[in-house]
């Protein structure tokens, strides 16, 4: 196991991923820790394609019981893995289009590292909001998928930025910026990962452009406020 910081208020660990588990890019499972209060599991997303030889979690920082137990994980630790469950599934067929906020990247960084790894020839674009710059969770793995993977293109925006070397959009995630990120794509598939109230945001901006339900998934992500 390894633990790591991604930002000033976001932690990830990486663990042995157990050789008989399969999963889909990306569900979630259940992750259980020794917390002060006991054992604890909760539901966390996968932030790793199923490519790849580890899984990966990640949170952001409070102080909760479990939280303060997740990035206190050292190597020797263990950690018990339940899953995996749920249908938030990347369509290997339909354009892609990636809606995130914050630690709601997790799924999201997993279904392009699963799109770069199985050259997938379907475009994808990803739309994230973070509050400012160095609270953008795995900037820098994102920016190396761009890299590797034609098809995949990252637009960020900043809620609270006051940042002048700021080039990116600003601003929540609007119309305008879906627009813009989903210009040229035929018919592709919405992926919304964030907190209950972005996901219901997202999903009446979407309906404001005449997306039809069964284009849009979503992932709400409760209790990481």
């Amino acid at each position: 196991m390894s633990s790591r910081p991604l930002t000033p208020t976001t932690h990830a660990i990486q663990v042995e991923k157990p050789k008989a588990f399969i999963f889909g890019p990306t569900q979630f499972t259940f992750l259980q820790l020794q917390t002060e209060e006991g054992m604890d599991a909760r539901p966390m997303s996968l932030a790793t394609s199923p490519t790849r030889p580890h899984l990966e979690y990640a949170i952001r920082l409070s102080d909760s019981a479990y939280k303060r137990a997740f990035a206190a994980l050292r190597p020797d630790d263990e950690v018990r893995v339940f899953g995996p469950i749920g249908d938030f599934l990347l369509l290997e067929t339909r354009p892609a289009v990636l809606v995130g906020g914050g630690v709601g990247i997790t799924p999201l960084k997993g279904m392009a590292e699963y799109a770069v790894d199985k050259a997938l020839p379907i475009p994808i674009r990803l739309i994230y909001s973070n509050r400012s710059e160095d609270e953008i969770v795995y900037r820098h793995e994102l920016e190396a998928l761009e890299t590797l993977n034609p098809h995949f293109r990252m637009l960020n925006t900043l809620t609270r930025t006051t940042d002048r070397g700021w080039k990116g959009a600003t601003g929540r995630i609007d119309q305008e910026l879906l627009r813009q990120a989903t210009l040229g794509l035929a018919d592709p598939i919405y992926y919304v990962s964030g907190t209950p109230s972005m996901v219901v945001g997202m999903v009446r901006l979407l309906r404001g452009l005449d997306v039809p339900d069964s284009n849009i998934e979503v992932e709400a992500f409760r209790g990481y406020e």
